[in-house]
């Protein structure tokens, strides 16, 4: 296990997942759905990567997730630091649609008991 507590190799079945909320006024939430209809997906070319899905808050208007899954901690951690998180991060809405992440957990999935 590494430090912030991810998997470092392919352990049992066992993985990594990242949750991010972003959080956007409720008025521009449509803008950024669109936003995730239309991203590049560069993210599934990242080593390591097993999927992404967003989600929006029933009970919150303006507040979303962004869960993604990830084969260990260093997967993630490589494709932060790389050209693609870059040019996918470049794409985000200006002010005012522009979200602001209000959140981020790291899990590690257990095996099934």
């Amino acid at each position: 296990m590494t430090p912030d507590g991810g998997v470092t190799g392919q352990d049992g079945g066992r993985g990594f997942v990242v949750s991010s909320e972003v959080t956007i006024s409720p008025e521009s939430a449509g803008t950024l759905e669109r936003a995730f209809g239309e991203r590049l997906h560069l993210v599934e070319k990242a080593p390591g990567f097993q999927r992404l899905e967003t989600w929006r808050d029933v009970t919150r208007p303006g507040v979303f997730q962004l869960v993604s899954w990830w084969d260990d901690a260093e997967s993630f951690r490589r494709y932060m630091r790389s050209e693609e998180h870059r040019i996918s991060h470049a794409r985000i809405p200006t002010a005012p649609d522009r979200p602001r992440g209000t959140g981020v957990r790291r899990y590690v999935l257990l095996p099934d008991s």
